[in-house]
């Protein structure tokens, strides 16, 4: 849901651009210059389709009057040339004064327009009875203003106007009983320098402002009555242009730059940097002039300083926002508690925690959360410590002290490193895949919503374990007051409805506990170094899944499958295959692990191969009852991640040979569908509502819908490969991270209207009225054939 550039076209005239319209009846962008021509190029391509020169000075403006489906285009010559639907000229009226805007009071069938010291009233006439489609003798002359008037816009009664003399002035023809305009709000300076835009933007909810823009290289927001609002500054130049794009409720200005400054006209907030849309500025060096926004083609039209032409296209598909990080992403999770939370893990090493704010819904602040370089290098010394001095036990865990001492943050949190019970501790049988990586990339990140743990499973061959801080949760709740309910309901008429805190977004107790947790932070609890090599996938299986406690499954490249428990923190069991030999007893692959998933109906874990496979076993917290149940066979190359689609009850893989493949969880897992991707699978996503298949190929996000895995959205913004895709169902949206250094956020696909989402079935709503009236109308038919034949016979008899 994003406006995303079209196209530019660089040649279009050699003199200045001084008005940009459009028609919506021909699907055409008008284009006038100072020299009195008029171009029209269409509105899809870009192709350049008339050249007029009806002109003989600057045209000023475009209008298009609905009922006649004429264009009014006006000048500094005194005339206002009307077009018609065909493109010729259809009629030419002498003002007989410069006229430098336009606009249609459709309540009185009257054209007002600015003009030098004031705004004059014409009536229109459609059935040119004067002669004209506009009756040159004005029927009113406003003169509030003192200067040039660059700015009309009627709203239902009242008119507003703006010009260069810095006054802003309202007008109401609702009462006065005649053709004249009643002055109800003057604002004699409305900016410190003449008025250069004036705009009327109104969201769905009905909410409506006027915004103006100046040569004080500011941008007001006022009310419809003229009450000043927000003020929009820090341009580096005269506003030349503004604009509202009602799809995303987001406001356009044009201040001296090659991009636009994206606002939000409620907060005010200027969200530039959370919308993808300007954030790839690479080959604009021209400032943008001249902004207009046609509804009726979606498109955004600018002009440059070099005359050039810019168009934007509405996307439903575009990203809605883009979060820029420093580093490149590899892995997301989020939290569905009260406040929604996204995680992500960089190439760096650093988690970090997005929380959307409540003044728009593109902002995100966030906090970083990174160990720091001594806390490793004293983790890798205990368990270098550690793996020299192995013995053949349950569990070991090593405290290496107080990590308070060594960095601020984790407020006297103990760092624990797990280590193994059968880590190859024979010194004649060489570990298989041990290499440790010298980064801390973090593979795959994992929110555990009982126990509010974030792990982070790293390319060092570590998984980090982070939880609340819990003695600033205990002092959070000591201050928090009594009487804050009361507080609350007595002054909810003064909270923001979408506050978290006003009555009608109440929540449980627990989850109001959780806010508090996360407001106190995170630390890092525990570090288990289990494995040889990259962790790279990790799924929790939990009470919630008939398990006697939490425990969290691990594999990676050392080809070795942990249970964690997250309740002791404890390394709890390993994966092993007694029916092989020794050195082999803790490989469950011949391939390293990419991914690995579970399957809560069937409770199986089901974990993909570099050696072309995925292999399926029964989950058990006994590592030696792992039984394998089944492999799918048939992927070409490496198969980088698996899903289990708990809606549609299969499982699906895809892989670097450009394939996801659907597989039946009956019998022999045979494969039911093969999808031709055309790209390497980088992620892969199931959709919580339908279960369609949301994929990352390459840069390009596919969403393929569940029933016959058609293409029915295609998702493009990244600029490098796509390396996690999440699915927040509260918000029908996707998340996506890349090694782009983004997180950009989309609009999740929905089933037609004819569909309705159950329980893992489709109910297809038949169409009976349309096929009661094709059955109808055959009847007739043959009714009429059959009258005819007897007819005939009956002649024939005769």
């Amino acid at each position: 849901m994003a406006m995303e550039k079209q196209y530019v076209i660089r040649e279009t005239h050699t003199r200045a651009i001084t008005a940009i319209g459009y028609n919506p009846v021909r699907r055409e962008i008008l284009m006038g210059c100072e020299d009195g021509l008029i171009k029209c190029w269409e509105s899809e391509t870009g192709k350049l389709l008339l050249t007029s020169l009806e002109h003989k000075g600057w045209v000023t403006d475009f209008l298009y009057w609905l009922e006649p489906k004429l264009v009014f285009s006006s000048a500094n010559d005194g005339f206002i040339v009307a077009w018609g639907s065909g493109g010729g000229v259809y009629d030419k009226i002498h003002i007989g004064l410069p006229v430098y805007c336009m606009a249609i009071n459709p309540r009185r069938h009257q054209l007002v327009c600015g003009v030098n010291g004031g705004i004059r009233v014409y009536m229109l006439d459609e059935g040119k009875e004067c002669g004209h489609v506009i009756n040159t003798k004005p029927l009113y002359i406003a003169s509030e203003h003192t200067d040039i008037v660059r700015n009309i816009i009627c709203n239902e009664s009242r008119i507003y106007s703006a010009g260069y003399d810095q006054k802003m002035v309202i007008y109401d023809s609702s009462y006065t009983g005649d053709n004249s305009l009643e002055p109800i709000f003057i604002n004699h300076q409305a900016h410190d320098a003449g008025i250069s835009c004036l705009l009327l933007a109104r969201d769905n909810e009905n909410n409506t402002w006027i915004l103006t823009g100046s040569f004080d290289k500011s941008v007001k927001i006022w009310s419809v009555d003229g009450k000043f609002v927000h003020k929009l500054d820090n341009f580096i130049s005269t506003v030349s242009g503004i604009c509202y794009i009602p799809r995303n409720k987001i406001v356009w200005v044009a201040g001296g730059t090659s991009y636009a400054s994206l606002f939000d006209p409620k907060s005010g907030d200027n969200v530039s940097d959370f919308i993808g849309t300007f954030q790839k500025q690479e080959e604009e060096k021209y400032h943008l002039q001249i902004l207009k926004f046609f509804p009726e083609l979606n498109q955004c039209v600018a002009t440059t300083s070099r005359r050039h032409l810019i168009v934007w296209k509405y996307n439903s598909s575009g990203c809605i926002t883009a979060l820029k990080c420093k580093a490149p992403l590899e892995s997301l999770c989020y939290t569905k508690k009260v406040p929604l939370l996204i995680f992500s893990g960089d190439s760096e090493g650093v988690i970090i925690k997005w929380e959307r704010m409540q003044s728009n819904h593109f902002m995100y602040s966030k906090e970083t959360f990174q160990l720091s370089d001594s806390i490793i290098k004293k983790k890798r010394n205990g368990s270098a410590k550690s793996s020299r001095n192995v013995k053949n036990e349950n569990e070991r865990v090593m405290t290496p002290g107080s990590i308070a001492s060594e960095q601020n943050q984790y407020n006297q949190s103990k760092e624990k490193v797990i280590t193994s019970h059968y880590a190859y501790n024979k010194s004649n049988i060489p570990p298989l895949s041990s290499h440790k990586h010298p980064n801390t990339t973090i593979l795959k990140i994992l929110f555990i919503e009982r126990l509010d743990y974030i792990l982070a499973a790293s390319e060092d061959s570590n998984i980090y374990v982070w939880g609340f801080d819990e003695a600033a949760v205990l002092v959070l709740k000591n201050m928090k007051p009594q009487d804050i309910d009361n507080l609350v309901h007595r002054y909810s008429v003064l909270l923001d409805i979408d506050s978290e805190i006003h009555p009608k977004n109440q929540i449980s107790k627990e989850t109001s506990d959780s806010v508090t947790n996360r407001v106190a932070g995170f630390i890092c609890k525990a570090v288990f170094s289990e494995h040889m090599s990259c962790v790279t996938s990790m799924v929790c299986v939990g009470r919630d899944h008939g398990q006697k406690g939490t425990y969290v499954v691990s594999a990676g490249w050392d080809r070795r499958i942990c249970i964690w428990d997250l309740e002791t923190n404890q390394l709890h069991d390993t994966f092993r295959n007694t029916q092989k030999s020794y050195e082999n007893l803790e490989l469950a692959s011949d391939g390293i692990i990419l991914d690995l998933t579970y399957s809560p109906k069937t409770n199986e874990i089901a974990y993909s191969s570099s050696d072309k496979m995925v292999y399926i076993r029964k989950f058990s917290t006994n590592g030696s009852r792992m039984t394998l149940v089944n492999t799918l066979q048939g992927h070409e190359g490496e198969v980088t991640v698996v899903k289990w689609n708990s809606i549609r009850n299969k499982w699906v893989t895809g892989s670097e040979d450009g394939t996801v493949r659907i597989w039946s969880s009956e019998g022999f897992n045979e494969c039911e569908q093969v999808l031709s991707v055309q790209g390497g699978v980088c992620c892969l996503c199931i959709d919580k509502i339908h279960g369609s298949i949301i994929a990352g190929i390459q840069s390009i996000i596919r969403v393929y819908e569940p029933e016959f895995y058609r293409l029915v959205q295609t998702n493009i913004g990244h600029g490098d490969a796509v390396r996690s895709i999440i699915h927040i169902a509260e918000r029908s949206q996707y998340v996506s991270s890349s090694w782009d250094k983004t997180i950009r956020v989309w609009n999740a696909w929905k089933l037609p209207n004819r569909h309705k989402a159950g329980t893992g079935k489709q109910e297809i709503v038949l169409e009976t009225v349309t096929e009661d009236l094709d059955h109808e109308v055959e009847v007739e038919e043959t009714e009429e054939v059959v009258a005819e034949e007897t007819l005939v016979i009956e002649e024939e008899e005769e």
